[in-house]
């Protein structure tokens, strides 16, 4: 027969050593969920800069009209994914990410005589009330409003 002493001292070994893989197994699985935080934390404050000058936002956003509407004040469309309008004077400055625009939007009276067919406008809510930001995902063309 087998001593009860020595039964017990094999039965806390056991729960010993399942205690100290199960801490290990924590403990590895907390070092992952840390390091995941700290990846989304770097991202979500990393720093976004905006570019003014036109030639350096014709590097990050190389369309035709970006020059233009950068350094021209006049009346350009921005036309959205969801079929309307943005009505703008000029792009002021463009994210080094390339997600989004910061324009000045024209006034509702100046948006009169725009085609039907470029949607429901989008304009100033007032005169000082003109800047704007535009995700660049959610434009799907760029057009003049005025001819000169």
């Amino acid at each position: 027969m087998t001593d009860p002493a020595v039964v017990a001292a094999s039965a806390a070994d056991t729960i010993a050593m399942w205690s100290a893989a199960a801490a290990w197994v924590g403990v590895l699985i907390s070092g992952g969920a840390a390091f995941f935080a700290w990846k989304q934390w770097r991202k979500i404050n990393r720093k976004m800069a905006m570019l003014t000058d036109s030639s350096a936002i014709a590097d990050v956003l190389p369309a035709w009209y970006t020059r233009r509407m950068v350094d021209e004040h006049w009346l350009f469309g921005l036309l959205t994914i969801d079929g309307r309008t943005v009505v703008i004077k000029r792009i002021l400055a463009v994210s080094d990410n390339a997600q989004w625009m910061d324009v000045e939007l024209a006034e509702s009276d100046e948006a009169e005589g725009i085609s039907p067919a470029l949607g429901p406008p989008i304009t100033a809510v007032a005169d000082d009330r003109r800047r704007a930001s535009v995700k660049i995902a959610n434009i799907v063309a760029a057009v003049d409003l005025w001819t000169s």
